[in-house]
């Protein structure tokens, strides 16, 4: 692996090896991903769409390989969505999420306090991602999929619908014009 990557590369270079080694082909959404086509954009978190796990065994495979990069399951956020408390126990955060069929998962790394979101087959399907996601290189020997922007552009819609950020509204005026 290159040393002179960021910490925060390292780590997602990391989650993307033990999440396709546990069955999980992760595709990136949200910021990084628009960084990735060439945004000037600044984001303090990773969001990834992955298949919703059927089953607790597809759960602990999930949280294994997050846990396994030094990510674990965020069980409180404060009112800013800042991680408050996490879980280290990998069949109780299995368990968890199991039971409460979130859309999202969020995962902390406290060392280099980075948070990854997983949206669970959310807003989209991440058969549907992956259908026509782009390839882009993480390290020398690690690819990642990446939303493709008509995918980015959708989300992006339904997230302003939701929540009304004007980051949300400049990450869209900026995947318009790649459209263009």
């Amino acid at each position: 692996m290159n040393a002179g990557l960021m910490p925060e590369s390292r780590k997602l270079i990391k989650v993307v090896r033990n999440l396709r080694a546990a069955g999980f082909e992760p595709v990136l959404v949200g910021g990084l991903a628009l960084i990735l086509f060439g945004s000037e954009r600044v984001t303090f978190d990773c969001d990834l769409v992955a298949v919703r796990p059927e089953n607790l065994e597809a759960a602990k495979l999930l949280v294994g390989a997050m846990h396994g990069a030094g990510c674990f399951y965020v069980s409180r956020l404060d009112k800013r969505r800042r991680p408050l408390s996490w879980l280290d126990n990998i069949n109780i955060a299995a368990s968890k999420i199991l039971m409460d069929e979130p859309d999202t998962v969020f995962f902390w790394n406290p060392d280099i306090e980075l948070k990854i979101d997983i949206l669970m087959d959310f807003p989209l399907k991440a058969s549907d991602l992956l259908a026509s996601a782009t390839n882009k290189k993480l390290d020398r020997t690690t690819i990642i999929k990446v939303a493709s922007l008509n995918h980015l552009k959708t989300m992006k819609e339904i997230a302003i619908r939701a929540r009304k950020e004007p980051k949300d509204v400049q990450d869209l005026d900026f995947i318009k014009k790649c459209l263009r």
